[in-house]
């Protein structure tokens, strides 16, 4: 037990990492459900990031290393959900082109607002489709298949260093080249 830092650690005694996710999982996941559910509007993708949450869980932590748990569980399962959300965002967005446009559009809007939109998506779309093919793999990975850094640096045999360098001049180009259409993505809703 460890009460200086606010939290009481009980931590089986066998089975190491698996034990411990278990009984972490069995603690709090009714709350962690609940949480989600309403973080992503649905009980199937609540389960589903639960579960990716439990999995990294299990894979990159040790027992001895955590000195928080319910928090370190919660703060996983939320960077899971906004990658969740991002993706089905950045989907809908850019993937679908103009008719996932339309789902995401604000239904009050009028129909210049939905015609701005749906060009803004096209030119999005071929922005991304213009990057060179190590650029636009990163980008896609990133943004569209919510992948981590770790992730993508492993998928494409590059560093984490190289992802962040390729990642960073996705976006100065995709910003660029919209900048240069008129198009400031950060006054557009």
């Amino acid at each position: 037990m460890d009460r200086r830092l606010g939290e009481i650690r009980h931590f089986p005694k066998s089975g190491g990492a698996e034990a411990f996710v278990e009984q972490l999982c069995r603690a709090h996941e009714a709350q962690l459900l609940a949480y989600l559910t309403q973080m992503l509007g649905r009980v199937d993708l609540a389960r589903e990031v639960a579960q990716d949450t439990y999995e990294q869980l299990q894979r990159m932590y040790r027992p001895e290393q955590v000195l928080f748990p319910r928090a370190m569980l919660f703060k996983i399962a939320t960077n899971f959900a906004l990658m969740q959300l991002r993706r089905r965002r950045v989907e809908s967005a850019v993937i679908s082109g103009p008719a996932g446009m339309e789902e995401v559009a604000d239904r009050s809007a009028g129909p210049d607002q939905r015609v701005l939109a749906e060009q803004i998506a096209q030119r999005l779309a071929a922005v991304i489709q213009g990057l060179s093919p190590p650029l636009r793999a990163v980008f896609v990975l990133a943004h569209v298949q919510g992948k981590s850094r770790k992730e993508i640096a492993a998928r494409l045999g590059i560093s984490e260093r190289r992802v962040d360098k390729r990642m960073t001049r996705a976006l100065k180009q995709c910003r660029m080249k919209l900048s240069s259409q008129g198009i400031d993505l950060a006054e557009v809703d």
